[in-house]
C-alpha cells in the first residue's frame, strides 16, 4: 500500500468523522461498553462541527490518503471512508491546535488510522507531519486512555513521555503525555 499525507480541508470533515467512528469501534472495544461503541455513528451534527473547526483555522489537521489497494480490514470492522475504498480514500487523520489545558502549548487532539492500515507506517507519517508543523519552541502534549496500550506504545516509540498527570472523564482514565525535547 502506498499513501500520502496532506493538509485537511473542511471538505474532509465527513471522511475524518468516518475514520474516527470506525477506529473507535475497533480500538476501544475492550475499554468501552460494546453497546456504546455499537451505537456510534457518523452524524450530520458532528460533520458540521468538524467542518467549522477545520474552517476556523484554530484546529489544524492532516489526512492520510491511500494511493493504492487496501489491506483486508480486520474481521468485524466496516472500513469505508468517503471517496471509496482503495485508491484515493482517506484512511487516517491527525488533528491538533492550542492546548485545552496548561500541560503544553499545543495539543494533538486525535490521531486515528483505520484498522486495516495499522502497522503500515501511516500513523508514524501522520504524527511526524503533525510535529513538523508545530514550531519547535512550542511544547506538545496529548491525552490517551490508560486502557489503550497500543496507542501508548505508539506515542512512547515516537518520543512522548508521561508527564505525570492523569484525569478521569466519563469513568475513563486518561494519561497525559508530552513530547520530549525537540531540536530545530
Amino acid at each position: 500500500m502506498t499513501f500520502f499525507v496532506r493538509p485537511a480541508t473542511p471538505d474532509d470533515a465527513l471522511a475524518i468523522e468516518t475514520v474516527r467512528i470506525q477506529t473507535w469501534k475497533f480500538a476501544y472495544r475492550d475499554a468501552m461498553p460494546d453497546a456504546f461503541l455499537d451505537g456510534l455513528a457518523v452524524t450530520d451534527e458532528n460533520v458540521r462541527l468538524r467542518t467549522r473547526a477545520l474552517g476556523s483555522g484554530r484546529t489544524r489537521a492532516f489526512v492520510a490518503v491511500s494511493a493504492g489497494t487496501e489491506k483486508d480490514a480486520p474481521e468485524g470492522t466496516d472500513e469505508v471512508a468517503p471517496g471509496g475504498a482503495g485508491a484515493d480514500a482517506v484512511v487516517g487523520f491527525s488533528m491538533f491546535g492550542e492546548s485545552r489545558d496548561d500541560r503544553a502549548d499545543t495539543e494533538v487532539y486525535a490521531i486515528y488510522v483505520l484498522p486495516g492500515h495499522l502497522s503500515t507506517g501511516l500513523g508514524r507519517a501522520l504524527m511526524a507531519t503533525t510535529v513538523e508543523a508545530i514550531p519547535t519552541e512550542r511544547t506538545i502534549g496529548l491525552w490517551v486512555l490508560s486502557a489503550n496500550p497500543r496507542a501508548r506504545r505508539f506515542y512512547e516509540r515516537f518520543g512522548f513521555v508521561e508527564s505525570g498527570f492523569s484525569k478521569v472523564e466519563d469513568g475513563m482514565e486518561e494519561i497525559h503525555y508530552r513530547l520530549a525535547a525537540r531540536s530545530e
